[in-house]
């Protein structure tokens, strides 16, 4: 990687408090021009500016990814910036319901954000990373595609299908040098989960490492995904719980 011409890494729903933010700034300082996408216009600034005042290069541009447009704009994205050679696919949504009671109001938000959504960027900027030989998708996903506790409605189902899409994208684009993985959070620290701490206390006390995960915790094994380190893993999910998932 060079200053001169740094690679393009975007990322979507990157200007929160959780891990797409953090994978921005970790991304950033490993030398990428990073593309923060959300949808909120004055958390993209910020997040650009934090970015810039660390020394990093970072653009932002809103993008909803449950929108219709979506593969336009990224496309539109790539064409103001260049080509795109790293997309996490961090936006998601989670509207909890019991099973008795989903409806497609509930059930189909989530369903478009947390998977069609990613679909269509995927395939939006797939073209490019393959014509060129080269190129890095890493599925946020989460450990609710391995479990029934605690997650209701869409999402569990969601991130299980993201699974299986991540890994037919790995087959597909494998023999044209690119790669595709997920990484499954557990339950990790944001300014909602910092909120009720009485929620997630007992969460904490039955991780087997005893405590919650840290949005920088997830990033790093982002930017692991991405680098040269990772050149031989492909269709792969890294799980990042604290061991959440085996709770008693």
């Amino acid at each position: 990687m060079t200053q001169q011409d740094p690679p393009i890494a975007l990322i979507t729903g990157a200007a929160g408090d959780g891990i797409g933010r953090s994978t921005a700034f970790r991304l950033a300082a490993d030398g990428y021009r990073v593309i923060v996408t959300d949808v909120h216009a004055a958390r993209i600034e910020a997040t650009v500016s934090a970015i810039a005042d660390t020394g990093g290069l970072a653009d932002g541009f809103e993008l909803d990814v449950g929108a219709d447009d979506a593969a336009t704009r990224i496309r539109e994205i790539a064409k103001a910036v260049g080509p795109i050679e790293v997309l996490i696919n961090n936006a998601g949504l989670n509207q909890p319901a019991p099973a008795t009671e989903i409806t497609s109001e509930q059930w189909d938000p989530v369903m478009t954000a947390n998977v069609r959504g990613p679909a269509l960027l995927t395939a939006a900027v797939l073209p490019s990373m393959i014509e060129r030989g080269r190129g890095n998708i890493v599925m946020i996903s989460s450990v609710a595609a391995w479990t029934t506790s605690g997650y209701g409605g869409a999402y569990a189902p969601s991130k299980a299908a993201l699974h299986s899409y991540m890994k037919n994208v790995a087959a597909e684009a494998g023999p044209s040098g690119v790669r595709c993985n997920g990484v499954a959070p557990g339950i990790i620290r944001s300014k909602w989960v910092d909120a009720h701490p009485e929620r997630y206390a007992d969460e904490a006390a039955k991780t087997p490492l005893r405590r919650l995960g840290e949005p920088a915790e997830v990033a790093d094994v982002v930017a692991f995904l991405v680098s040269d380190q990772a050149r031989f893993i492909t269709g792969e999910v890294i799980n990042v719980s604290g061991g959440w998932y085996m709770r008693a």
